[in-house]
């Protein structure tokens, strides 16, 4: 039997860290932070992947917001952990949906959060979305055609268990760049990629 190691707060966390950079430098390029992952089970609070990158995102400095069937209890358990703050939705820097969305709740939540000012584009929000699974494979799911910073040409990626109401959304919050969101997709095995808001999506498919 394979020993799992202890979670590190410090050398885990700047594990995933150096993920996630790679994944915002390369849009659409899937990583994985398994052999990182939290080892608590709290799959009814978070999954693991979501708190473990809530572990490495956020801190004093920052605030972030869940939107889960057990919101309270996760960002008190987060804000434990980290010492950040929970916020409401329109001032979180980092939002964690800790649950499948409706379209018209999808449609709430980017109507609402941050998306930056032209004087600070920056100041807008990093949404994280876990999804069944995720491929630069063909598979199954959704195919996500990227182009922009960071890619050479066009990248396709393929997420499954992600409503077609994000991209719909993101599409109309991004439209005024520099202003819009970043978005991070995570699966319950700890795949990663990142949609930055320089990244066009070109077309998607069902």
């Amino acid at each position: 039997m394979t020993k799992v190691e202890p979670f590190d707060a410090v050398i885990h966390t700047q594990q995933i860290y150096r993920k996630l950079l790679d994944c915002m430098a390369r849009p659409g390029k899937v990583n994985s932070i398994e052999p990182y992952l939290v080892q608590e089970d709290h799959e009814n609070l978070f999954s693991k992947p979501l708190l473990s990158l809530a572990y490495t995102l956020v801190d004093r400095e920052v605030s972030f917001h869940v939107i889960s069937d057990l919101k309270e209890k996760a960002e008190q358990y987060i804000y434990w952990q980290t010492f950040s703050r929970a916020a409401e939705l329109h001032e979180a820097h980092y939002v964690f949906i800790g649950k499948q969305l409706s379209d018209s709740e999808i449609q709430s939540v980017m109507n609402e959060v941050k998306a930056g000012t032209l004087e600070d584009p920056h100041l807008s929000a990093t949404i994280l979305i876990q999804v069944n699974t995720l491929t630069d494979s063909p598979g199954d799911g959704m195919k996500i055609k990227l182009t922009g910073p960071g890619i050479q040409g066009t990248r396709e990626v393929y997420a499954d268990g992600m409503p077609s109401a994000w991209i719909a959304e993101r599409k109309k919050i991004n439209s005024e760049f520099p202003l819009g969101v970043d978005m991070i997709l995570t699966t319950s095995s700890g795949e990663i990629m990142a949609i930055p808001r320089t990244t066009l999506i070109e077309k998607e498919e069902i």
